[in-house]
Order: structure tokens, then C-alpha cells, then sequence
């Protein structure tokens, strides 16, 4: 740290003015700061802005918002690591199965199946997004209770994100596999009619 090509960052700067560094680092800024003029300049800028900043007058809050965020944060329940780690496999299966549908060559006997596996993929795809909604909801409303709590104006909504248009969307893809799917049928279709003969 005491090389005069690499200065020292901001906030290793302001750690070490309001004395919250280990003393080994400490003792490694000082010696730098010694040496340093642009590290010295920028250091006497962040002394000069905390001695202003301690000058001011405390302001009175017209609300105290530290119970409302405290008792906020207690009545939250963080999504269990069981339920996220479901949702990764859940997506990384759904994945598979349509990279599996566009890229593999189906043998033969498969071709007859292929009404079964769609409606297997679309009941497969129902759940997964299901799965997904009750997700999205629950962190929906966590954000939605959080920027309540800090919201003046009640009536208003920040950021939401209708969960019709996320169903609408869902829907839409589910659409395009079966197009997808069904275009490729009917390719293998007209692809192997020469070959039952």
C-alpha cells in the first residue's frame, strides 16, 4: 500500500478517519499517507467534510421510523433454502426437458408418443409455473410491505408487477412450445413417411 503508483480508496480512507481499521492497516495507511500528497489531499477533503457534517445541527425526524422497520424486519420470513433450492432444480428440469424436445432426434417408437409427452411437458410446465407464482407472490409481498412501511402516500404503488401479465406471459410460452413442438411432429412426420413403407 505504501507504492506511490496505488493510492488509497475512499473508503479505506474514511474507515481509517473514523478509526474502525485494525491497527496493522492502520498503521499501513499512515505510512502511506506519510508519502502520498494526492492521498494526503484527499484525506484532508474527507477530514475537512466530516468536521462540517459534525458542525450541523441535528435535525428532529417529523416520524420515527426505527419500530415500524424493526418490528418489520421481525415479522418477515426469509423463503427457506429448501423452497429457493427447489425452484433452481425446478427451473434447471424444465431446462432440460426443452432443450431435450428442440435438439434430440426421437427414435421411431417414440414418434406415436408424441400427444403423451406434450400434455406430460404442459402438466410439467403448469406446475413449474405455479411453483414460480407462489414464489414471485411471496416476494412480491415482502417488497410491497417493505416500501409501505417507508411510503407516505399509501395509495401508491411502487414497481408492481401485475401477476396477470406474469400468467399472460406463461401462457404465451406454453403456447410456443406446443407451436414448436408441433411444427417439429409434424416435420418428423413428413420425414419418415418414406421410411414405413
Amino acid at each position: 500500500m505504501t507504492d506511490q503508483k496505488h493510492h488509497i480508496k475512499n473508503d479505506q480512507l474514511q474507515a481509517y478517519l473514523d478509526g474502525i481499521m485494525d491497527p496493522a492497516a492502520a498503521e499501513s495507511i499512515q505510512s502511506h499517507l506519510d508519502t502520498c500528497p494526492a492521498c494526503q489531499n484527499e484525506f484532508a477533503r474527507l477530514e475537512g467534510m466530516s468536521a462540517r457534517l459534525a458542525s450541523l445541527p441535528a435535525v428532529p425526524l417529523s416520524r420515527d421510523l426505527s419500530r415500524l422497520v424493526i418490528s418489520q424486519l421481525k415479522g418477515e420470513q426469509a423463503l427457506s433454502p429448501v423452497i429457493t433450492w427447489a425452484l433452481v432444480i425446478e427451473a434447471l428440469a424444465a431446462g432440460a426437458v426443452i432443450a431435450a424436445f428442440q435438439t434430440a432426434s426421437w427414435p421411431p417408437q417414440l414418434l406415436g408418443t408424441g400427444l403423451e409427452i406434450r400434455a406430460a411437458v404442459n402438466i410439467f410446465l403448469s406446475q413449474l409455473f405455479s411453483s414460480w407464482m407462489v414464489w414471485w407472490v411471496a416476494l412480491k409481498l415482502q417488497f410491497s410491505q417493505l416500501l409501505g412501511a417507508f411510503n407516505p402516500l399509501e395509495g401508491l404503488r411502487l414497481g408492481a408487477v401485475s401477476p396477470w401479465g406474469l400468467i399472460g406471459a406463461a401462457g404465451g410460452l406454453m403456447a410456443l412450445t406446443n407451436a414448436l413442438l408441433l411444427g417439429r411432429q409434424a416435420l418428423l412426420d413428413r420425414n419418415h413417411k418414406g421410411s414405413q413403407i
